[in-house]
């Protein structure tokens, strides 16, 4: 598979993890990174199962003539082509999944530019590849099923041709007065043994590897979904501690003009008045007082 073809080298895919980076979204960036990264696993896995088969398809088609083989080689070429036919149906989920991830992570740049981070939360949107995946992993169940059983079934023939052209060797050493051979001490493999079974084996390792990178990009996009859910409620309680701290500044603003009322209040008519009141006072009692010495003193 070539590197511009993959979803973590396509363009819009790192604009928005570009975006989400910025906006401090590290982890979800990391998420649709790694989902991307598992399609593009799942795509390459493909590719090479491909090039199993068509290998599988050349040997058969290079086996020697005659009328075993013949007759084999007319059920191999139908297993081959059934594993094949799978195969492209599993490659066009693949390309579909692949198609959904870049429209949705298309309309979320475009919604971010326009309105913000909080566009960056329809992430979680890539969760509706989930269906998809499942769908995949179904497929791939399925051909890992026929996979064994053609396995299995190939392996027998190969059993069955072996002892075949053994059985039919050794009646030729017999005809020809010659021992027969002990195939007991001989390797017990048949020529389409390689030519089969080997890319069957291949196929059948890259369905299991692919069927748990199904379900580690299942576990990926819950995880996505989660780390969202934490952002938003992260938000909304710092936003919510900024307004409760809100009305203390506001009751302060308000009411602190009133700390200076009892000072004005020393300055009005009525404070004036006592004022005066004391000082004619303070004035009465000085004028008396010089007259008590007076009569002290006589």
């Amino acid at each position: 598979m070539e590197a511009e073809k993959t979803l973590t080298n396509e363009e819009i895919i790192r604009e928005l993890l570009d975006l989400l980076k910025k906006n401090t979204m590290k982890e979800q960036a990391n998420d649709v990174f790694e989902i991307c990264t598992y399609v593009d696993v799942l795509e390459k896995k493909i590719d090479s199962m491909t090039e199993e088969l068509t290998n599988m398809q050349n040997q058969i088609k290079e086996m020697q003539e005659d009328t075993l083989i013949n007759n084999a080689k007319k059920a191999l070429t139908e297993a081959q082509e059934r594993l094949n036919a799978r195969c492209e149906q599993i490659k066009s989920q693949v390309s579909e999944i692949k198609v959904q991830v870049k429209s949705t992570a298309k309309n979320i740049v475009d919604e971010t530019k326009a309105k913000g981070r909080a566009a960056l939360y329809r992430v979680t949107e890539f969760v509706g590849i989930k269906k998809r995946l499942l769908n995949v992993r179904t497929a791939v169940k399925d051909m890992i099923v026929s996979t064994d059983r053609d396995i299995a079934r190939t392996a027998l023939l190969a059993k069955g041709l072996r002892e075949a052209g053994q059985t039919v060797n050794n009646a030729f050493h017999t005809f020809a007065d010659k021992p027969e051979v002990d195939y007991s001490q001989k390797e017990q493999k048949h020529p389409f043994t390689k030519a089969v079974l080997a890319p069957m084996k291949a196929v059948k390792k890259l369905l299991v590897s692919m069927e748990l990178h199904l379900d580690a990009s299942i576990d990926k996009l819950d995880n996505l979904a989660m780390n969202v859910r934490f952002d938003k409620e992260k938000r909304m309680e710092q936003t919510k501690d900024k307004e409760q701290k809100a009305p203390d500044t506001e009751r302060e603003i308000i009411y602190s003009p009133m700390v200076a009322e009892p000072q004005e209040y020393k300055y009005n008519a009525d404070a004036f008045e006592a004022r005066k009141t004391s000082e004619a006072k303070q004035e009465t009692a000085g004028k008396e007082l010089p007259k008590v010495r007076e009569d002290k003193a006589r």
